[in-house]
């Protein structure tokens, strides 16, 4: 996800007190918005939706997708994943985007939401990153790296830690926001952070020797993405029809970044993220963009697979089971619609 510039107050939420409870009091910090008007601002439907840092609500905006559309969506804003799941406990969204960790702790929380979309991102978007010097993952034994807890972040983190046969307790973690993970790095704070596209762009102009030492790409089990909707709008028949459109127009906004990459540069990385048009493109050419894939039992098994080296590399207390996460009857909807749109790259 994209997180650069904007600092944030908000604290993260921990992996080991995620409550129902918990979750309501981080929501209600969190910063809201609503869609231009690009669907239908009379409508009697509305999809509230639950985004990270204005990048969907951007993308569908600009892309005009959601033009015509017979409901209305209504955007409201959070800065991470353990923050979207709040807005589900809180009742304020009906459809949330995150990362695979955020997806699994929303089944630990026992919130009522299933997986109605899942998608790998195309390139390398997120980065282990050392400052230079550091050439292996091996080297940071007992040295501080940093990731955010509770995040897609940490899951990839403990990935990559397992493939030089690491976990949580061999490193000391600079448990910082989302928006920090950079920062930290360019201070000295840490050796290694997790890291977006933009903040490795940031960091490699002023430090030329540093070194990826994992990427999303080269850890296992594969990374995805998800959006959940509540069982409640699915429930509603009116709701069900809108969230089944609007999976439509996210996969078909993704289609249009794809041909259209310079307005995209311009749209998001330069007038919300603040990105100088050079960095921008920068960031774009080494990742940015996703395809959305079928919701599988390999999906399902990936999301397993990281909850159970989560657990088992002290990331969680203990594993448990991500199925009531998957819905055959919703997968069965939004596996037609990815088969049905043509996906561009």
């Amino acid at each position: 996800m994209s997180r650069t510039t904007r600092a944030s107050a908000l604290a993260v939420t921990s992996v080991t007190a995620v409550t129902a409870g918990a979750l309501i009091s981080a929501c209600s910090s969190s910063p809201a918005g609503t869609a231009k008007d690009a669907s239908d601002p009379a409508s009697s439907v509305v999809v509230n939706f639950g985004d990270q840092q204005q990048e969907l609500e951007t993308l569908l905006n600009a892309s005009g997708v959601l033009n015509g559309a017979s409901y209305k969506v209504n955007f409201v804003e959070f800065d991470s994943g353990p923050l979207v799941d709040a807005g589900f406990a809180a009742h304020r969204i009906d459809v949330g985007s995150m990362g695979d960790l955020p997806a699994s702790l929303a089944v630990k929380s026992g919130l009522p939401v299933v997986a109605v979309m899942a998608s790998k991102p195309i390139g390398a978007s997120e980065y282990l990153l050392a400052e230079p010097g550091i050439t292996s993952i091996a080297q940071l034994r007992g040295r501080p790296v940093a990731y955010t807890t509770g995040t897609a972040e940490q899951a990839f983190a403990l990935r990559a830690l397992k493939s030089a046969g690491l976990t949580q307790a061999d490193v000391r973690q600079v448990n910082v926001s989302l928006e920090q993970l950079g920062t930290v790095l360019q201070s000295g704070a840490a050796v290694a952070s997790v890291v977006s596209v933009e903040q490795k762009a940031d960091y490699e102009l002023d430090h030329p020797g540093a070194k990826v030492l994992a990427s999303v790409t080269t850890v296992n089990p594969p990374s995805y993405g998800y959006l959940l909707a509540t069982k409640a709008a699915l429930a509603s028949p009116a709701k069900l029809v809108a969230i089944d459109d609007l999976t439509k127009r996210v996969i078909e906004a993704q289609n249009w970044l794809k041909t259209h990459e310079s307005e995209w540069v311009t749209d998001y990385y330069v007038n919300v993220e603040h990105q100088t048009p050079a960095v921008a493109k920068l960031i774009l050419a080494a990742g940015g963009t996703s395809t959305y894939v079928p919701i599988s039992s390999a999906v399902q098994s990936s999301l397993q697979q990281m909850v159970d080296i989560m657990a088992a590399g002290g990331g969680l207390p203990a594993a448990f089971d991500v199925a009531p996460l998957f819905s055959q009857v919703q997968a069965a909807r939004y596996n037609t619609t990815v088969a049905e749109v043509r996906q561009d790259g």
